[in-house]
């Protein structure tokens, strides 16, 4: 018997799934790698979801926050030992290099800033003191294998977040 379409989707969310969690697993890996502390993973919010929050080392010259703070991040300027809370958006992709950067839409820029948002009003937060953004780590995969992974720091920023792209 044929498989109906509604199991063919199945399927596909099923796989779509699973390389989701794949690239979840190697961003995460990534971030550790790179000095930084995974505290959540896929923290809900209404709306929005965010992938993976992490304490990661503040990096010199990285440019604004995501709150367009006026205080040393917006400067690119970091005091030594300083940490920022990073909401990160994982997209992995099958093929070209590029596709999961440009996976980005104006509606879950918007979402990802309201969960960021709502994750540091519930753990008491001051958005305007914090140092903080919302980054892109992008997984292209080729087959079973990692072909490259792009950590895309303050890729969402305050004017993505509001629709202006």
């Amino acid at each position: 018997m044929p498989a109906s379409s509604d199991d063919a989707r199945k399927a596909a969310k099923r796989a779509l799934s699973a390389t989701a969690l794949f690239g979840e697993e190697a961003a995460a890996r990534h971030l550790t790698g790179a000095g930084c502390v995974v505290v959540a993973r896929n923290w809900h919010a209404h709306p929005g979801e965010i992938d993976i929050v992490a304490l990661c080392p503040a990096d010199v010259g990285v440019g604004a926050s995501a709150n367009g703070s006026d205080g040393p991040q917006a400067e690119g300027v970091a005091a030594p030992h300083q940490q920022v809370l990073v909401f990160a958006e994982v997209r992995t992709r099958h093929g070209r290099a590029g596709l999961a950067e440009e996976s980005i839409s104006p509606r879950k820029a918007r979402s990802m800033a309201a969960a960021a948002y709502a994750y540091m009003a519930e753990h008491n937060l001051d958005p305007d003191a914090a140092l903080w953004r919302i980054d892109l780590i992008a997984v292209a995969m080729s087959g079973s294998r990692i072909v490259s992974i792009n950590w895309i720091r303050g890729a969402i920023d305050e004017g993505m977040a509001h629709g202006h792209m």
